[in-house]
């Protein structure tokens, strides 16, 4: 706008761009008084913290801790706004991936015998059997119990 207006009225420029006259001229007194918008220089400001915060907790905190962090020195910041920041920025938190080892084998354990020589099949039905139990949380448990020689026919089948 500031290019054209030599030529054309700023309220008709204005209305055909849909902004306000007003902001506008509001515009051209911030550019004048400093380059940089109050905006902009907040996020530049959030981006020196953010930076300074992620750095001191060893690049592990991801934008909830940042934004708490934040919060407690008196910032006025939503995590949505921390977490588009830490994008633009390209670092990230540590998600620990939790493995928890279900089963503990005993080395010196015996183990039993296989009685079946690792031939489930037989050639007919009731000879060999298998159970698995499986637990999921604490409420749980489901035990399958299954003819092998059918298994067996169905795999085939």
């Amino acid at each position: 706008m500031a290019s054209e207006c030599a030529d054309h009225d700023v309220t008709r420029m204005a209305k055909l761009l849909d902004v306000s006259t007003s902001g506008y001229y509001r515009y051209l007194q911030v550019r004048a008084a400093s380059e940089v918008s109050p905006r902009v220089q907040r996020r530049r400001d959030l981006e020196v913290k953010i930076l300074a915060h992620h750095r001191a907790s060893h690049r592990t905190y991801g934008s909830p801790r940042i934004t708490a962090d934040l919060r407690a020195e008196g910032e006025s910041v939503s995590a949505n706004t921390v977490a588009a920041i830490m994008v633009d920025l390209g670092i990230e938190g540590i998600s620990p991936r939790t493995f928890k080892t279900t089963t503990v084998t005993d080395p010196a354990a015996a183990f039993p015998p296989d009685l079946v020589g690792r031939r489930f099949d037989r050639g007919r039905p009731d000879l060999v059997w298998s159970s698995d139990i499986e637990r999921r949380e604490a409420l749980f448990n489901r035990v399958e119990v299954k003819d092998l020689h059918h298994a067996a026919v169905a795999a085939a089948g």
